[in-house]
Order: C-alpha cells, then sequence, then structure tokens
C-alpha cells in the first residue's frame, strides 16, 4: 500500500502546483507540493471566522485608525491563545496579512499546514538563526505587505508575557518599516473547551500607535536587538493589564497597572465575562 499513498502524495502535489503554484519558501525547506497563498480561499475562509467571531464571542479591537494606510508594516502582538492567528486576520479583513508560522506546523499537520500556506503563511525554524525566514519576511514587508509577528514565539501558558525572542526586532530593524504593537486579552478563554461559544467571552485587542526602531549606527549589532526588543515588549505591555504582563510586569513597573487604552474608558482585563 506504500506504493499507493506515494502515488496519492504525487498526484496531490502535481494538482497543487498546476491550481495553485507552489510555495517557494516551504519547497527550500523540503516541503515540495505546498501551495502559495490563495486570496480568494483567504477571502472566504476568513470571511466565515469572522463571521464566528462576532457570533461567539464578545469581540472588542480598539485602535485600528492606528494602522499605517500604506507601505508593509509589522503586526507585534502577545500570544496567549490558538485563536490569535485566526482573529488577528479577521480583525484586519479584508486586508491580508502574512503569517510567519513554526515550520512544525506545516510538517506535523498536513491538513492544517496545507491550508494554512494557501493562506499566504510561510515557516520559520525556531530556537535558531533561520536567514530564509528572515530574508521572506523583509522581501515581503519591501514589497508592502503587512506581516503578524508574535515576538514570544508560541502562546504563553498562563496568558502572560514571556521573554522575547529576537526575530521581530531584527526584521523590523533591517526593514526599517513600522511596527504597529496589539494587545490581546480574553482569547485564552477559548482554551476552555467548546462550551465557553456559549457563554460568548469577552476578548480585545488593541493596536497600539505604529513606530520604528533603528539601529545606533550603520549596521545592526545585538545590542540593537536587544534595545528594539525590549521597546517593542514595552509598546505591547502598555497596551494590557498588570497581570498579563509576566516577565516583563517588574521591568515596567513604570507604566499604570491598567492597560492604556482602559484610561479612555474602555473595559477589560481578564475579569471581563
Amino acid at each position: 500500500m506504500k506504493w499507493v499513498a506515494r502515488g496519492y502524495s504525487a498526484v496531490t502535489r502535481s494538482l497543487t502546483r498546476v491550481v495553485f503554484g507552489e510555495s517557494p519558501p516551504l519547497a527550500r525547506v523540503g516541503l515540495v507540493g505546498m501551495p502559495r497563498g490563495f486570496f480568494p480561499w483567504w477571502l472566504v475562509a476568513v470571511g466565515v471566522g469572522r463571521a464566528f467571531f462576532h457570533l461567539f464571542a464578545r469581540w472588542e479591537r480598539v485602535g485600528m485608525e492606528n494602522l499605517p494606510r500604506e507601505g508593509g508594516y509589522i503586526l507585534a502582538a502577545n500570544h496567549v491563545a490558538s485563536a490569535d492567528p485566526p482573529m488577528l486576520a479577521a480583525a484586519m479583513y479584508p486586508k491580508w496579512p502574512k503569517f510567519m508560522a513554526k515550520l512544525e506546523l506545516f510538517q506535523k499537520r498536513p491538513l492544517i499546514g496545507w491550508l494554512f500556506a494557501l493562506s499566504g503563511g510561510f515557516p520559520v525554524r525556531r530556537f535558531g538563526a533561520d536567514l530564509a525566514a528572515l530574508r521572506e519576511a523583509q522581501a515581503q514587508l519591501n514589497s508592502g505587505e503587512i506581516l503578524v509577528m508574535f515576538p514570544e514565539g508560541h502562546r504563553s501558558a498562563d496568558a502572560s508575557l514571556m521573554e522575547a525572542h529576537p526575530g521581530t526586532a531584527l526584521i523590523a530593524l533591517r526593514s526599517g518599516v513600522p511596527v504597529v504593537p496589539v494587545g490581546i486579552m480574553g482569547s485564552e478563554r477559548f482554551r476552555r473547551g467548546l462550551g465557553v461559544f456559549v457563554q460568548r467571552p469577552r476578548v480585545r485587542m488593541v493596536f497600539g500607535e505604529a513606530f520604528v526602531v533603528e539601529p545606533l549606527g550603520d549596521r545592526v549589532r545585538r545590542t540593537d536587538v536587544d534595545e528594539a526588543s525590549l521597546r517593542i515588549m514595552r509598546e505591547i505591555a502598555a497596551l494590557i493589564p498588570v497581570e498579563y504582563r509576566g516577565v516583563y510586569r517588574e521591568r515596567f513597573s513604570d507604566l499604570p497597572d491598567e492597560a492604556s487604552v482602559d484610561r479612555t474608558g474602555v473595559t477589560s482585563g481578564r475579569g471581563c465575562a
């Protein structure tokens, strides 16, 4: 039966290449036959997702006016639940942001990986310097794309901030594009199972003001990356209440305990039902 499986795989890869074209970033890491991003699919899938979140969650999006009107930029968000990427995509609809995702997503979950590739996602090898992924991210930003990144690298087990990896800061420094910080609160409730949708949990996404990080000299040095990473995480921390700030709680102790948007009267926090 192995030859049947191999034949089926070869046929599906060929059909993918013919219908959608092959994703170069995935082919470079040995995942041949994965599709390029297909905008009509994205419009339908994220449109359905957007309706779903409006129906089953009390979903607040604050600060959308802070998004740059043109050119590429980075959305840098905290990561508290698996629902964060589709909710961010739905928040940006009908704009088509691109996601950098861990390579394992494409390897271990082939159907999910295939659909994610069809949505325009591309892989990064975690826990090391993935120069190919950095070049792909920079190329997309330079061509005017919106890139969604989670500086922490993966979702937090307790919904509070973890130490950031250098990738987001490095890409922001090398590309020179604006960074829009995003604070996400409440999506961790989706971990409780399907019953949570009956309760319609409150989820807030706060989009902060865009900013640019720049190296001090002609080249990007490690100190530049460290400073830029700290700036990015500080901007995210300012958008979320103190109980979400995790390892940065003491480091940014000068920030008010409440999220910055709370001071404008927007209800927030984990206590929201």
